[in-house]
């Protein structure tokens, strides 16, 4: 029996991601599809490739062995494609992954350009830093933007614009840096993934005594959500402020009923666009690079 590709490349999802759901939500399938997939792999090869307990499953050698082929034949496929259009600006697949505020700020503006030039494809992928540097690594993805610049010696980056981050706030409520401590307190906080991140961005770069004062640790938690495109709802129904990049507001459709909190000045942290050292980027990216830098400035 022949090692059929998709079958490959469900495998190869599920070791990256550790989970069945998140390889099925991924990939548009169900669970059970992913499971047989495994088990049609297991009968090609001859080998168990996976240790199942419970939820959680570990990789065997042989399935350590086959995720390496895997991972070569997805590398050799791109690379082909690759050079089959390399020097046309205007086709081929370009994947672009960045964390969920500036894929808002981006998505629509690829989307002109893929309009523009039809064969172009644009993949987009809205991840945290680590799995943006491991998709480039594994030639999973060309390009990515971050806020951390990366280790040079596997990763070219380049400065390509700035991130505004904000305290926001209840459209509907006093606004000011009067008795802020107690406003805030009183509000409680909604939190989200990278909340933490972003509040300590702001109290380490605010230039405002009043914010750095706030004692944002033993602020309540009235609520956790982890989709971008709602985490400013509970904020437009008075139910507590969070922070974010300003991008999130100025395309939410809360935007009427949430604020950035008045007199505290905006946080701003860079943006880089990486990718694998040492890799000659197809003519396509000189189309697409030119698009992202205008926006992110």
């Amino acid at each position: 029996m022949k090692l059929n590709p998709v079958w490959l490349k469900t495998f190869q999802m599920l070791v990256d991601t550790g989970h069945f759901t998140r390889t099925a939500d991924n990939l548009f399938m169900t669970q059970p599809g992913v499971s047989q997939h495994i088990k049609k792999l297991e009968t090609a090869c001859g080998h168990t490739l996976l240790k199942r307990k419970g939820k959680s499953f570990t990789i065997t050698a042989q399935g350590e062995q086959l995720y390496d082929y895997a991972r070569q034949l997805r590398e050799a496929e791109h690379q082909l494609l690759n050079q089959m259009g390399a020097e046309d600006p205007f086709a081929g697949a370009c994947r672009l992954a960045c964390s969920g505020s500036t894929a808002i700020r981006l998505y629509g503006h690829l989307l002109d350009l893929q309009q523009q030039h039809p064969a172009l494809t644009i993949h987009m992928e809205a991840a945290p830093y680590r799995s943006i540097l491991q998709g480039i690594t594994q030639g999973d993805i060309d390009l990515g933007i971050v806020s951390e610049q990366p280790d040079s010696l596997y990763f070219a980056a380049k400065p390509i614009g700035r991130e505004a981050i904000a305290l926001m706030v209840p459209a509907h409520r006093p606004q000011g840096a009067q008795n802020l401590n107690s406003y805030l307190y009183g509000l409680g906080m909604i939190r989200h993934p990278d909340s933490d991140y972003y509040t300590s961005l702001y109290l380490g770069s605010s230039a405002s005594a009043t914010l750095r004062a706030v004692p944002f640790a033993q602020i309540p938690t009235q609520g956790f959500i982890n989709q971008i495109h709602d985490i400013l709802l509970p904020v437009a129904r008075g139910l507590g402020f969070t922070v974010l990049p300003r991008s999130v507001l100025e395309k939410s459709s809360y935007s009427d009923r949430v604020s950035v909190m008045g007199n505290i000045p905006l946080i701003e942290e860079p943006l880089f666009l990486i990718y694998r050292q040492n890799r000659e980027l197809p003519a396509r990216f000189n189309t697409l690079i030119p698009l992202l830098k205008d926006q992110l400035q």
